[in-house]
C-alpha cells in the first residue's frame, strides 16, 4: 500500500465591492384574487416607471419571485374557541436589479424609488461583477497552498513527493458579498415633497475563503 501524504490548503481573497445589487419587494393584500394580480401589476409598472425615469434601464429590473397564497388573521369567537377569518389573498413580488456601485447611482435609486406610487421595502447589498474569476482565484491560491506545506512536511520528514493521488475538494456556495444595511420601506412621497437622496456609503472589503485537500503519495 503506498504511503500518502494528506494536506489541506487554503485560499484567501479579499475584493473590493465594484457592484450593487437591490432588492424590491412588493406586498399588499386583496379581498378578491384578480385584484391583488392587478395591484402587483400596477405595482410592478410605477416601481419599472419611476427607475426607468432615473435612467435605470427596464430590462434590467428582474423578477426573482413572485407569489399569491390566502391570508387569514385568528381571533377568538363568544366562546373563546380559536377561529380564522379570511383576509384575502397576499401577493408578494420580489424584484433586483444591479448597478454600478456608486453613491450617485444609490442615490438616485432611492430617490425613485421613494417618488412612485407603490411603498417597497428594499435593501442593497455589494458584490463583485465577476464572480467565477475570484472564485477560480480562490480555488488556485489553496491548490498552491497546499504545494508549500506538502513540500515544506515532505522535507521535514525526509520523504519524497511523487504523483498527486487525490484532489478533494467541497464546492460549497460561498457569500461575495457584504450588507450593510437592512432591509427598509419607502413610503410614497408627495410630489412637492419628493427631493433627491443624497447617501454615502463606503462598504467594507469582500473577505472570502476556501479550502482544497490534496493527497499525495510520497516515498
Amino acid at each position: 500500500m503506498d504511503k500518502i501524504l494528506k494536506v489541506t490548503g487554503k485560499g484567501t481573497i479579499r475584493l473590493r465591492p465594484d457592484t450593487t445589487c437591490a432588492e424590491i419587494t412588493l406586498q399588499g393584500t386583496e379581498k378578491e384574487y384578480a385584484a391583488a394580480l392587478a395591484k402587483a401589476q400596477k405595482e410592478l409598472e410605477e416601481v419599472k416607471g419611476a427607475l426607468a425615469g432615473a435612467g435605470f434601464p427596464e430590462e434590467e429590473i428582474k423578477t426573482s419571485d413572485f407569489r399569491t397564497e390566502t391570508k387569514y388573521e385568528g381571533y377568538r369567537d363568544g366562546k373563546g374557541d380559536w377561529k380564522q377569518k379570511f383576509i384575502g389573498y397576499q401577493y408578494t413580488h420580489a424584484l433586483k436589479i444591479r448597478f454600478a456601485a456608486d453613491n450617485a447611482l444609490l442615490g438616485a435609486f432611492i430617490s425613485a424609488l421613494a417618488g412612485c406610487g407603490a411603498a417597497p421595502v428594499f435593501s442593497f447589498a455589494y458584490t463583485v461583477k465577476n464572480v467565477s474569476q475570484a472564485k477560480e482565484w480562490l480555488l488556485s491560491e489553496a491548490v498552491k497552498d497546499c504545494e508549500r506545506k506538502a513540500a515544506v512536511l515532505a522535507r521535514a520528514a525526509g520523504v519524497e513527493l511523487k504523483a498527486i493521488g487525490s484532489i478533494e475538494y467541497s464546492a460549497g456556495e460561498k457569500n461575495f458579498a457584504v450588507r450593510p444595511v437592512q432591509p427598509m420601506r419607502l413610503m410614497a412621497a408627495e410630489a412637492s415633497a419628493r427631493t433627491n437622496v443624497e447617501i454615502e456609503v463606503t462598504p467594507d472589503d469582500i473577505e472570502v475563503s476556501d479550502t482544497v485537500n490534496v493527497v499525495w503519495v510520497i516515498e
